[in-house]
């Protein structure tokens, strides 16, 4: 199985729309929190549209595991057609064991390894982490909208084996092979 993983799209609609026409196949779709609202500290983006976001991701045809980043709010999920108000779900992706969660409510480098997890995914820091912690692979995939650290704007890409991060021209950033 295949899976996109996108993170703090901030309303940016262009860029989901970009991310969405990945040549890459997927087979569903992580989302890991602040999909329409860009957030008080940040900036408006040129393409924000809330409204926007909320249609392409409603016309998406494969599953979407959505978790809730601090910039959601219940009344997001009045536009969208699928959960995204848990604060982390776990799941087993590709006979890995997932923890998703936005990153806001607990420290992923202390948290993370103890949930024993294969795979920790969180977002919030708009900064790609792809790094082992004891026997949990650690990983953010960036923010397609808003990066920060220096580094492009970015998303995730699960296969059965790796784990990649990639720019918004799909080319690789970060890739660990399994």
């Amino acid at each position: 199985m295949n899976t996109l993983i996108i993170s703090d799209i901030h309303g940016s609609h262009q860029r989901l729309q970009d991310v969405l026409a990945t040549p890459l196949p997927f087979d569903q779709i992580i989302l890991v929190g602040d999909s329409l609202y860009h957030g008080p500290r940040n900036p408006i983006l040129d393409d924000y549209n809330p409204q926007a976001v909320a249609d392409l991701l409603n016309a998406v045809t494969v599953p979407i595991l959505a978790v809730r980043g601090n910039c959601d709010a219940e009344v997001d999920q009045m536009l969208l057609h699928f959960p995204m108000m848990q604060d982390y779900t776990v799941t087993h992706l590709n006979n890995r064991l997932v923890y998703v969660t936005h990153g806001h409510l607990v420290d992923p480098i202390t948290f993370g390894p103890q949930t024993h997890a294969d795979i920790f995914i969180s977002g919030h820091t708009h900064i790609p982490v792809l790094e082992k912690s004891g026997h949990t692979l650690m990983y953010n995939p960036g923010s397609i909208a808003l990066p920060k650290g220096g580094h492009p704007n970015s998303y995730g890409y699960l296969s059965d084996s790796s784990l990649s991060i990639l720019t918004l021209d799909h080319q690789p950033y970060m890739t660990l092979d399994f």
